[in-house]
């Protein structure tokens, strides 16, 4: 689950629910720093620019906005969320979101530091004690920043890996399969098992799956109903339907995630406004303190003095210049990326119901239109 070709026809996003706030709410937009008022050409130019990349890359449906501290700023959707049911995507759509999970997961192990229930220099088998032993050793802290050299369980699989169901066992004997990546603590190496993990940690400590922890502790407390667990089963009203391509580019169905195969790792669906409260939050205090929030965006930095730029479950550096926290997800059906531009009060929001595309070119495109420093 990574952090990072449409046929001609009818587009009935556009048809469906386009929500330019902008030209709304710009006595308040304006007092955001360095968010501009684009000029209704540069409107129909970005317009243009996510259309060319959807068209190009056979995106079934899409969803792209920006946010500042709650308020939506511009807001545009894309295509269709069913194909076969001919459902265009609109605002309210409910889109799987990858390894955009990880940074709840991350916030759900911090809220259990603060607590004093966790602690992230504690080796993971105080928590899991039947854990390989060759595994020993390994902290928390090195499964939140992927320095735990625990080998990736989807890298071995594939992404197939999220269409079945899985015990914990299974996952573990997969990451076992294969030698450690290197010494603990030595080195950098992306690994979803380390957030599979994680959530078999935080179900130990609170004795829940984590789905009812992460409903209890972070979805209900900010009222983020539409996120959960992307379970198949479960009738979610709004659901996106994922797709991929064939080998000779026609779109093809893809199974929903199963949740017992990625857990936090990967697995679960949000919709836009959720993210936007996710996001006001995180410039706040009363929820996660700023010393959590320190933690989990500090760069972690090997032995060897290489910055990895990957704090606790997010990316962490700079754009052309300006502070980022972000992630991208990538599940069998979906691509999506979550970008935040602290100092700017701003954060992209971009859903794509297609697996394997990329979304940067549509995130320069939004930045560089609604940001003037970052042009």
């Amino acid at each position: 689950m990574s952090g990072d070709r449409i046929r001609e026809r009818k587009d009935y996003g556009t048809i469906g629910i386009v929500l330019t706030l902008t030209l709304l709410m710009f006595g308040e937009v304006s007092s955001f720093a360095q968010i501009v008022e684009p000029s209704a050409e540069a409107l129909t130019e970005l317009d243009e620019r996510i259309r060319t990349h959807l068209k190009q890359n056979n995106i079934p449906g899409g969803l792209v906005a920006l946010a500042s501290r709650g308020h939506i700023v511009y807001l545009k959707t894309y295509g269709m969320s069913n194909v076969e049911l001919s459902v265009p995507v609109t605002d309210k759509t409910v889109f799987e979101i990858g390894s955009i999970s990880k940074q709840f997961s991350s916030v759900a192990v911090m809220l259990l530091v603060q607590e004093g229930k966790l602690d992230l220099d504690a080796k993971i088998h105080k928590y899991l004690p039947y854990l390989p032993g060759e595994w020993l050793g390994v902290t928390v802290r090195q499964l939140l920043n992927h320095t735990s050299g625990i080998p990736d369980y989807e890298e071995i699989r594939s992404y197939d890996v999220y269409r079945f169901r899985m015990t914990p066992e299974e996952v573990i004997k997969i990451a076992h399969s294969r030698p450690l990546d290197f010494v603990p603590g030595t080195g950098w190496y992306y690994s979803n098992t380390g957030y599979f993990l994680l959530s078999m940690i935080i179900e130990r400590v609170e004795g829940r799956s984590l789905g009812k922890v992460m409903d209890s502790r972070i979805f209900k407390p900010l009222g983020m109903d539409d996120t959960r667990m992307a379970d198949p089963e479960k009738i979610v009203k709004n659901r996106a339907a994922g797709y991929w391509i064939d080998k000779v580019g026609r779109l093809i169905n893809r199974n929903p995630t199963e949740t017992s195969s990625t857990l936090g790792a990967g697995g679960l669906l949000t919709s836009v406004y959720d993210l936007v409260k996710w996001d006001k939050m995180l410039y706040e205090n009363e929820f996660l303190s700023a010393e959590s929030k320190s933690t989990m965006w500090k760069p972690t930095i090997l032995p060897n003095g290489e910055n990895t730029w990957y704090g606790l479950g997010w990316d962490v550096g700079l754009y052309k210049g300006f502070v980022s926290q972000s992630h991208g997800g990538q599940v069998a059906g979906f691509r999506a990326k979550f970008s935040r531009f602290p100092d700017q009060d701003a954060a992209v929001i971009i859903f794509f119901n297609r697996y394997l595309v990329e979304t940067e070119v549509v995130e320069s495109a939004v930045l560089e239109t609604f940001m003037s420093n970052l042009r």
